[in-house]
């Protein structure tokens, strides 16, 4: 059964779009500070389009120089992310498909994305996580600095990114209401490196010519994300964007800052397999400032260089570990409850530097009865799964 849907997954992804893939722990655009654990291994889709079409909507015939146009975004990326260490993950992403909106119509194989996450550093009785990101974009692809995206150079670009987490319930992070944030810097590392090509004379310039950057843009990238989940679905809200810190040169396509708001669901069908679907609505004003290159939409129609809206749609499997053999009950309380004696023997230990000892145990006897209380509902949930 798996393996079909591994097969049915990769279909799909080759027909997707998506902005730079996150993989590891992470809601459609927000990265939690937790990593995996060692030894597992997920792959990850995120489909989403963008169209805008025009058309005529007068009584009469339609004007002699008026011409319907239909534009779209359209691309797929496959992020494969592996547990290394317990406090270490590495993801890498090929993104299979780019649409360019140039001549070639479209990169395949795309950019390659790679992402080393060190995190899992809990803090505060565990509800809040720490973790930091390296990031790289290799421009592995055709043609870039196109259109309705985010901005690609096409050199080596990087990026670093921290993540902070907290969750309502240290005992079941997974299962209760959780919101996480993400701060950034990237470097798109073009200065000196050609940028655009033209394709068909414009101006001065003839088929050829390239324009070369002048400067290495860099972004400050932010992101914020709630997530209220329950035994099916995962209710998510997302606010993220980007504002430049050096501008690109006027002939990049997406040289504007940009800010969306993202409200999805993640459908959990089964412990390996779960589904995302959202909504990216840019709340960040029309804007296209791109000057000394020929327009990608035609000047009547000023489209701005972001895409108004995206749809995503996404498919996370987890192909290790294995899904294990159904527990019984009295299994999982034992395994459990090795487990609460290792947390409290580190609590203990933390604790006997305190100078109010009294205050101290009586600390840790609302931790065990907080304990004890989140243990009976676990054991109660995994008799509902053996129903």
């Amino acid at each position: 059964m798996r393996n079909i849907s591994l097969v049915i997954f990769l279909l799909v992804s080759v027909a997707a779009f998506a902005q730079p893939p996150l993989g590891s722990r992470s809601m459609i655009h927000t990265q939690s500070a937790r990593t995996f654990d060692s030894g597992r291994l997920e792959v990850h889709s995120n489909m989403n389009f963008f169209t805008r079409a025009t058309e005529f909507i007068g009584s009469g015939q339609a004007p002699s120089n008026f011409h319907a146009v239909n534009y779209w975004l359209v691309a797929g990326n496959l992020a494969i992310t592996y547990g290394i260490l317990d406090n270490l993950d590495f993801t890498i992403a090929p993104r299979v498909y780019q649409d360019t909106h140039y001549k070639n119509e479209y990169n395949l194989p795309g950019d390659i994305f790679m992402s080393l996450k060190l995190g899992s550093f809990a803090f505060m009785r565990r509800h809040f996580y720490g973790g930091l990101m390296a990031n790289v974009r290799l421009g592995t692809g055709e043609v870039h600095n196109y259109p309705f995206t985010e901005y690609a150079s096409g050199a080596t670009e990087y990026g670093f990114t921290g993540a902070l987490s907290y969750f309502l319930d240290p005992y079941l992070p997974d299962r209760s209401f959780n919101a996480h944030l993400n701060l950034g810097w990237w470097n798109h590392n073009e200065a000196g490196k050609p940028v655009f090509k033209f394709e068909a004379p414009y101006g001065s310039h003839q088929v050829g010519d390239e324009l070369i950057a002048t400067k290495n843009s860099m972004e400050f990238q932010y992101a914020f994300g709630l997530v209220y989940p329950t035994a099916m679905f995962n209710y998510n809200l997302e606010f993220y964007g980007i504002s430049y810190i050096t501008e690109p040169d006027e002939f990049v396509y997406s040289r504007e800052n940009y800010m969306y708001l993202t409200p999805s669901i993640r459908y959990k069908a089964f412990s390996w397999v779960s589904m995302d679907l959202g909504i990216d609505i840019r709340l960040s004003k029309d804007e296209n400032t791109t000057q000394g290159v020929p327009n990608k939409t035609p000047e009547r129609l000023n489209l701005p260089n972001y895409a108004a809206w995206r749809v995503h749609m996404g498919l996370n499997i987890t192909l290790l570990p294995f899904t294990a053999t159904k527990k019984t009950p009295a299994q999982v309380e034992r395994e459990q409850f090795n487990k609460r004696v290792e947390f409290f023997q580190k609590i203990v230990q933390e604790r006997e530097k305190a100078e109010d000892v009294q205050q101290e145990l009586d600390r840790l006897k609302e931790e065990r009865q907080e304990a004890e209380k989140e243990l009976e509902e676990l054991k109660q949930i995994l008799e509902e799964q053996n129903q």
